[in-house]
């Protein structure tokens, strides 16, 4: 994961909030690219495998997960 290697160093200078608030605002923006979408879609679908879950009446392709934290202020 070239974008991995490259991204988490840069992160990892910055203080715990900054980049917790830069990943968020880059998430949202992407989150509105169609490119961006597709390219997630695509990089997600070839590498999780297929296991429908149900949670909270709503049904999921995979498994949901969510990082300790990354609840914070409900965003």
């Amino acid at each position: 994961m070239v974008g991995y290697n490259f991204i988490r160093p840069i992160l990892m200078q910055l203080d715990a909030e900054t980049a917790h608030e830069l990943t968020l605002k880059t998430l949202k923006i992407a989150s509105r690219s169609r490119i961006l979408g597709g390219l997630e879609n695509h990089l997600l679908d070839s590498k999780v495998p297929s296991l429908p879950v149900k949670v909270f009446g709503k049904n999921f392709r995979n498994p949901v997960g969510l990082a300790a934290g990354f609840d914070k202020d409900a965003i």
